[in-house]
């Protein structure tokens, strides 16, 4: 590995310890780690665009004017360019314009929301109002009915009391 032997390795390792520390040598080596596999993936797509853009076994050269096909990239992006080339101010007035568009259309939003959430909370006072009317009626009419049955029940009593007074008197008579 790299002509580098295992004694050697073990001190380069023992020195990284003892200068990086035990808490910062894991982060180096895992950050190492992820730039070989970086490496190794646009290596990968460097030779993926060679073979497809450059190498072409099937044609009577098999390789290709890397030049060229550079060339057709670029005539290709300059036509979009023209097309399409604004300035930094124009871009940045741009960029305001969808901002100030994007502001809006969530403060609308949320105009909306509130709105939506006024009306619900009016909605529920006036669920609550005619539940508490129902419920006021409800104990009225209770009330009514057992003041009728109080006085029922007194004119009963008055009523047996008078009976019961009459049958005394025959009684004394």
């Amino acid at each position: 590995m790299f002509g580098i032997g295992g004694f050697e390795l073990f001190l380069i390792l023992l020195f990284g310890f003892l200068v990086f520390g035990p808490d910062k040598l894991p982060a180096m080596a895992k950050t190492l780690g992820k730039a070989i596999n970086k490496f190794r993936s646009a290596q990968e797509e460097m030779n993926k665009v060679i073979k497809t853009g450059v190498y072409d076994p099937n044609s009577d050269e098999p390789f290709k004017n890397p030049l060229e096909a550079l060339s057709k990239v670029a005539e290709g992006s300059d036509d979009k360019k023209d097309a399409k080339q604004e300035s930094f101010s124009e871009r940045k007035a741009r960029y305001d314009r969808e901002r100030a568009e994007r502001k809006a259309a969530e403060e609308a939003e949320l105009k909306k929301k509130e709105e939506e959430e006024r009306k619900a909370a009016a909605e529920k006072r006036k669920a609550e109002a005619a539940k508490k009317r129902e419920e006021a009626a409800a104990k009225r009419k209770a009330e009514a009915e057992a003041k009728k049955a109080a006085e029922e029940a007194k004119a009963v009593t008055e009523a047996a009391d008078a009976a019961s007074a009459a049958a005394d008197e025959k009684k004394e008579a």
